[in-house]
């Protein structure tokens, strides 16, 4: 009888306890919608994965991470599509809501970014600045599939398609970069010397000639800019000094080019210095030869 009892009672708690009908596939349905708006909207895989990442400034380059972009924006276009046929959880659309608008308000700054960018950059991997109004644009139609009743999210919308539409294609907007690099080399010229020491020079040359040995350039001008600064440490003692340099460069292909570098010397004691060497040489900037001192 004591059996009976307490086989009743469990069973009276677990009718107490169990689940409604459909609660089960509610929770889940539920959560397969969270995790889906995290990984299109919230922390949307469409930024992550579609920004652009150039590790080589070259026009290949540039073109080929444009490419891998667009590839983002039409799998990302496809899961939305995807998510709106499964018949996502109203409720967890709407708890969501404000944060999509955040994300969906963020691309005035994308359209303000693109417009400077334009002007102000020279370097070809700009043009991720117009590539972030494509993202932004497939994320917010992508939005306002899921919130249709959205008015602002289209103007938003139309803001950025009119962004998209002044820039012109891609390749316009890279051109514009490249113009820009032209008109700026246009009165490139090396710096004044503001002293002589050959032995410093010629360091500075045969170093940076090595540094770039792959491309064959000949140093045939080193000005140094600066006098020496010397760095102290807490004791007032010297811990080294160093000095800005500028190079005129001949190419391996007849052109011409500036860069510039600093001469670093380590401090040895006694009022001596080490023998100087070159750091932090920057990249040949091409110029027209006409601007290469005479």
């Amino acid at each position: 009888m004591k059996t009976i009892v307490t086989a009743l009672y469990i069973l009276m708690v677990s009718n107490l306890y169990a689940q409604p009908p459909g609660y089960t596939t509610a929770r889940g349905n539920a959560e397969a919608t969270s995790k889906s708006m995290k990984l299109l909207f919230t922390e949307s895989f469409l930024f992550a994965k579609g920004t652009l990442n150039v590790k080589v400034y070259s026009k290949p380059a540039v073109l080929e991470a444009i490419a891998e972009s667009d590839k983002v924006i039409a799998e990302y276009e496809q899961k939305v599509d995807e998510f709106v046929k499964s018949k996502p959880v109203a409720s967890v659309l709407k708890s969501q809501y404000h944060l999509i608008v955040s994300e969906v308000n963020a691309s005035s700054n994308a359209i303000e970014k693109a417009a400077s960018a334009k002007n102000e950059y020279r370097v070809m991997s700009a043009v991720s600045f117009l590539q972030d109004l494509y993202l932004y644009r497939a994320y917010i139609k992508a939005a306002m599939k899921v919130y249709p009743e959205a008015i602002s999210m289209e103007e938003k919308l139309e803001a950025v398609e009119e962004a998209i539409k002044l820039h012109g294609s891609k390749e316009d907007y890279i051109a514009k970069m490249e113009k820009n690099q032209l008109d700026y080399v246009k009165s490139l010229r090396i710096k004044k010397a503001e002293m002589s020491d050959p032995a410093v020079e010629g360091i500075a040359k045969k170093d940076y000639e090595t540094s770039w040995a792959a491309d064959k350039v000949t140093v045939v001008k080193v000005n140094i800019t600066t006098g020496w600064t010397i760095e102290k440490n807490v004791l007032d003692i010297p811990v080294s000094k160093e000095l800005e340099v500028n190079f005129a460069i001949k190419k391996a292909d007849g052109s011409c080019a500036l860069a510039t570098g600093r001469m670093y010397s380590v401090y040895e004691g006694g009022g001596k210095y080490g023998k100087p060497y070159l750091i932090m040489p920057s990249s040949p900037i091409t110029i027209p030869c006409e601007n290469m001192p005479k």
